[in-house]
């Protein structure tokens, strides 16, 4: 990861929690799929945890497991360690640690997950050849990523000039992501789409979110050509929708693995 990569996801920090903010009910819809299929327990490892949106749940939900959480961003972590301790837990082990060169050499994890991160990562066949080394037989995988369909149905991507283009060079598809880990061992048995939903009072309060930096799709523009697109994306936005309230769906796709 390049040293302007990693500024960028340290931006991140600032507002990330905000911004994947979930509803009560788009949580627990979610929280369903990442139990019944990945069946986390035992040795947990999340690879780039962020602030700890997915890992802190299950430490709280399941806390007779041991979490294991890594991310390169420092100011990622103090917020994922400040939550930590304002809840008291003590199952979850936390590290500064880049995803081609993992820190766990001898311990084998039940249960690993990534999301959102494959689009950051140089050489993701390294990275999925140090998970295989690190996962036991049986073993499951969580990775939570968009497919190109997904990325064109976001209307604050498929709305703002000259996103899509980028997303869908930057961000890899299903197929390459199902290829990926079948070569380092890996077999996908489930795909579940899921999809959070977002109120917005108006196309101008969707643009004001939007407008909300940092959000890694809009930190490849610079600052002033960013501004610039903003507007025509306000445009855009009352032209289709007029001036009326939106309810933004925001899809993902889970693709669970097990370890052969």
């Amino acid at each position: 990861m390049s040293q302007e990569q990693l500024l960028d996801i340290s931006e991140l920090a600032a507002d990330y929690d905000e911004k994947r903010r979930l509803a009560p009910e788009d949580f627990d819809r979610l929280w369903h799929l990442i139990l019944h299929y990945g069946r986390p327990g035992g040795q947990v490892l999340e690879i780039g945890c962020g602030t700890g949106f997915y890992l802190i749940p299950l430490a709280q939900r399941l806390s007779h497991a041991r979490y294991y959480g890594i991310d390169v961003a420092p100011s990622m972590l103090t917020q994922a360690q400040a939550k930590l301790r304002n809840l008291g837990l003590d199952n979850c082990l936390l590290c500064q640690a880049d995803a081609h060169r993992l820190p766990f050499r001898g311990q084998n994890f039940d249960f690993v997950l990534l999301s959102q991160v494959l689009h950051y990562l140089r050489d993701r066949s390294r990275v999925a050849e140090e998970i295989g080394q690190l996962c036991k037989p049986g073993a499951r995988l969580l990775v939570i990523t968009t497919s190109h369909p997904q990325l064109r149905s976001q209307i604050d991507l498929a709305l703002f000039p000259g996103v899509i283009k980028r997303e869908t060079i930057r961000v890899p598809s299903l197929t390459e992501v199902r290829l990926l880990f079948e070569d380092h061992g890996f077999q996908l048995f489930v795909a579940a789409e899921f999809a959070a939903s977002f109120r917005f009072s108006s196309p101008e309060a969707l643009a004001q979110w939007v407008a909300r930096k940092p959000w890694s799709s809009y930190l490849l523009f610079p600052e002033l050509d960013f501004r610039r697109r903003l507007k025509a994306f306000q445009r855009n936005l009352s032209r289709i929708f007029g001036e009326g309230e939106i309810v933004y769906l925001v899809p993902q796709t889970l693709l669970f693995f097990r370890k052969l």
